[in-house]
């Protein structure tokens, strides 16, 4: 079982070396408009350990227009330039972005990218914002997913969804910004849970028993407090991913642990950490697979939904080669794509292929409502 990969930003906002070539504040009229056509940037062989960030990529605090979201890998990306400082990028941008910044996988960070993009980026000009709705990205072409603009991967649904490790469910309160209430729930799990550090004192180290007890008791919560619940197969996968890519890709990589004050750097500051280096070798697929099946399993959460009575449901079964696969790219996304054309077809396709890729299925076309 596996995740999607990561995000996609487009090379005319690029922002590499510090200085950041901005658009326009708001996007030509649709008429005006031209496709760009998205291409898959080939696997890299910088794959080693190496200290992030370098001398390149200084922080810097995100401006009053900037989009940042509820993903603090994204977020920290982009307040170091990694990613375009105004938030908005391009499926290779993303793909770059989170090799050189935490050595993610190629196909684990296409698949990432490419849900993002159709899920909630405008695949046609191959933008999508890490938060939420900009002037830089409009309506699709044709309006074909609807009369409202993508809306950003902060914006709930699809992508975005419940039982988060530090932002609110939706329904029930604020879905992208940083909660410091539900991470200081995570550190008392930590102090129950993690492990001894002689550097970083007693409990300080975040181990797979923290994240198996800290993503039961959210569910457990959310579950009682929302009445609108939705851990659909997509959603409960990506949920339980969030856990697995804290513990594999926040860790220090000269020594593979995750500190308390490394990760509060990621979530609390959305920086990276003084003397971090990123992992010593590609995180891919089939290791955050392995993670959310480890942290799961401890608490095993079948996929499902509240009903109106506030009972949990469980999903029926998926007749598919991935019901993760079928229930987020085939359930979840508009059927409304089978309109689109040149350009924008091209890129629909080679979106829809990094996602199967990535799952090891074949392409089915999306069936999910359109415009919503």
């Amino acid at each position: 079982m596996s995740l999607s990969r990561a995000l996609k930003l487009s090379t005319a906002l690029l922002c590499f070396s510090g200085a950041v070539a901005f658009p326009s504040a708001s996007a030509p009229p649709e008429s005006a408009q031209k496709g760009v056509l998205i291409v898959v940037s080939p696997v890299s062989n910088d794959t080693g350990i190496k200290m992030v960030p370098d001398n390149a990529h200084p922080f810097q605090a995100p401006g009053p227009n900037d989009q940042r979201g509820p993903c603090p890998g994204l977020n920290t990306l982009a307040n170091h330039g990694y990613l375009p400082r105004n938030g908005i990028a391009s499926f290779e941008q993303i793909i770059t972005a989170v090799r050189e910044g935490f050595n993610m996988e190629h196909d684990l960070a296409g698949a990432l990218a490419g849900f993002a993009m159709l899920a909630r980026g405008n695949a046609f000009l191959d933008l999508v914002s890490i938060g939420g709705v900009s002037p830089l990205i409009p309506v699709l072409p044709g309006a074909i997913d609807g009369p409202k603009p993508p809306g950003g991967i902060a914006t709930h649904g699809r992508f975005e969804g419940d039982v988060s490790m530090t932002r609110q469910d939706a329904a029930i309160g604020d879905n992208v910004h940083f909660q410091d209430s539900l991470y200081d729930e995570l550190l008392l799990y930590v102090g129950k849970f993690g492990d001894n550090s002689p550097v970083t004192g007693n409990s300080s180290i975040v181990t797979t028993k923290v994240m198996q007890e800290f993503k039961f008791a959210r569910f457990v919560e959310d579950q009682i407090k929302n009445p609108v619940l939705q851990y659909h197969a997509g959603r409960n996968s990506l949920s339980y991913g969030e856990a697995a890519f804290v513990l594999n890709f926040f860790a220090n990589g000269t020594d593979g642990t995750l500190s308390t004050p490394v990760m509060g750097s990621f979530f609390r500051n959305q920086t990276f950490p003084d003397d971090w280096y990123r992992r010593s070798s590609p995180g891919n697929i089939t290791l955050i697979g392995q993670g959310v099946d480890e942290i799961r399993n401890a608490h095993p959460v079948p996929p499902g939904a509240n009903a109106p009575n506030g009972t949990y449901v469980l999903d029926a079964p998926i007749n598919s080669c991935s019901d993760v696969y079928f229930n987020l790219a085939v359930e979840n996304l508009p059927a409304s794509y089978s309109k689109a054309t040149g350009v924008f077809k091209q890129n629909v396709d080679t979106l829809l292929a990094a996602v199967a890729k990535a799952f090891g299925c074949p392409v089915i076309f999306p069936t999910g409502l359109s415009g919503v």
